[in-house]
């Protein structure tokens, strides 16, 4: 009777875990109390978090990272303000450990957190400076929901927390009290990964099999055995010639889906899943292909999503920077500085402001989306006015309805004109006989003003006014009658 592999099988599982070992003491050490990650992907995939990294080997996800990364180096940064020798040191330093910095924090962003540590050295010039800075083991350490990071990679189940003002710099992706660990984007391109990996596995292995035409000899001479019929099929493999009996026959067997049907399923599965992935990291499918079709607003979308892209990455990316900076300026004892990414804004170009201020002092109304085009600004940097014009004359209440104005087929603008004239309050008007006597009274133009004066003191000044243009017409008209009767 066959000895049963029971126990064979359980010492080898035994010795893969590692559970009798003191490696498995330690293992069980450093992990115990510590939180679960909560990330559903890595649980069903049955995976740690740090082992996403070898999808980063993956040709295609290699390739987004890369485009990604290369961005966001590509991007200038400065430090305001930047007219000072400290912020010539800052800089110098900075773009001594950039790419370090900026890869690591990226990091944050394929797999939810990324620590990195820094080492300081006394320089030659007087000032603290770094020595190194870069990733350490994301395993190492564990973030809380409360802001703090444990280091647990000495043993012991004792949490120990670490310095995050000079020491160690967290980044974190999305991370939340539910997930402090960040969301990781390799956990999303997981089974995207998967299915990539274990279809080309797939493909070769259909290729090994069936890409080779397989012979097929069919014996018919008693002189030919099967012996001699499986060594000439062999040797024509290698040399391509066959030399068989006239009565013998050998076939061609080979598959249809080999270069048919097969080959075309393959290649549109493979590019789904590229286009996948290219849309998961980069938010577009426009890096290596257009997809047969192309235009020029394609592609300004492909740009603009581009920059948005890249805009998250300097958002992750800059909290990080601006803590290196920090404590780099408290130990030096320095001021404060603030790390910009990005362009510097577009000087103002005089003569088209001015000319602009002309065009909005004519009439002209510039809309918003002009000043952002042509002044570098942003959404929410201009505030729209919430006062309409006044395009027309509304001092007087709106009537429904005006029978008058029906009648007579007036305007709305004439009919408020003659509701403004009707309610005027009368001018009272001297008579005939008190401008006579008036006129005969007064021997100037001023005296007839004194007179009329003490003739209606209490007349308002439009009936003052009327009055007196009144009795001075009366009086021209008076003297011109008068000349003519003397001559």
């Amino acid at each position: 009777m066959a000895k049963s592999n029971k126990d064979k099988a359980s010492k080898k599982a035994l010795s893969n875990g590692s559970l009798y070992s003191q490696e498995a003491v330690t293992r069980f050490l450093v992990n115990f109390g510590r939180q679960p990650d909560t990330d559903e992907v890595l649980r069903k995939a049955g995976i740690q978090r740090h082992k996403l990294r070898i999808m980063m080997d993956d040709d295609e996800i290699a390739q987004t990272i890369e485009t990604r990364l290369d961005a966001l180096l590509a991007a200038p940064f400065r430090l305001e303000p930047n007219d000072t020798k400290e912020a010539e040191l800052l800089s110098k330093m900075i773009k001594e450990w950039y790419y370090e910095i900026v890869s690591c924090g990226l990091n944050a962003l394929f797999f939810g957190y990324s620590v990195q540590e820094a080492v300081y050295e006394l320089k030659p010039e007087g000032y603290i400076g770094i020595e190194w800075i870069g990733e350490k083991p994301m395993q190492w350490f564990e973030p809380k929901n409360d802001g703090r990071l444990i280091y647990r990679q000495d043993g012991t189940s004792i949490e120990q927390e670490v310095d995050q003002v000079f020491k160690f710099f967290l980044t974190r992706r999305k991370a939340s009290f539910e997930f402090p660990y960040g969301k990781a984007l390799l956990a999303t391109l997981y089974w995207l990964y998967f299915f990539k990996q274990n279809g080309f596995k797939f493909w070769a292995k259909f290729l090994e099999r069936f890409g080779t035409p397989i012979l097929l000899g069919k014996i018919k001479s008693k002189n030919t055995t099967t012996t001699e019929m499986n060594n000439a099929l062999l040797s024509a493999h290698a040399q391509s010639v066959l030399s068989i009996d006239g009565l013998d026959d050998v076939q061609v067997l080979g598959t249809s889906g080999a270069s048919g049907t097969a080959g075309a399923a393959f290649e549109s599965f493979n590019n789904q899943l590229l286009r996948q992935i290219q849309k998961v990291v980069l938010g577009q499918t426009l890096t290596s292909g257009t997809d047969g079709t192309g235009s020029r607003a394609l592609g300004q979308v492909h740009e603009n999503v581009r920059l948005d892209k890249l805009k998250s990455d300097m958002r992750l990316i800059t909290p990080t920077l601006q803590a290196i900076v920090n404590a780099l300026c408290a130990l030096n004892n320095w001021g404060k500085y603030e790390v910009v990414l990005g362009e510097k804004p577009k000087p103002l170009n005089k003569d088209q402001a001015e000319r602009d201020a002309h065009l909005k002092n004519a009439g002209a109304n510039l809309t918003p989306q002009y000043f952002q085009r042509e002044y570098g600004l942003q959404d929410g940097d201009i505030a729209e006015s919430t006062i309409q014009p006044q395009t027309q004359f509304n001092a007087l209440p709106r009537r429904a309805f005006s029978f008058k104005a029906d009648t007579q087929k007036l305007s709305s603008e004439q009919q408020e004109v003659e509701e403004l004239t009707d309610s005027q309050p009368a001018v009272e008007l001297l008579n005939q006989k008190q401008v006579n006597e008036l006129i005969q009274s007064s021997k100037s133009p001023e005296d007839l003003a004194s007179n009329l004066m003490q003739l209606i003191p209490s007349a308002s000044q439009s009936q003052f006014a009327v009055n007196l243009e009144r009795a001075l017409y009366a009086a021209d008209v008076l003297g011109y009658v008068t000349a003519q009767g003397e001559k």
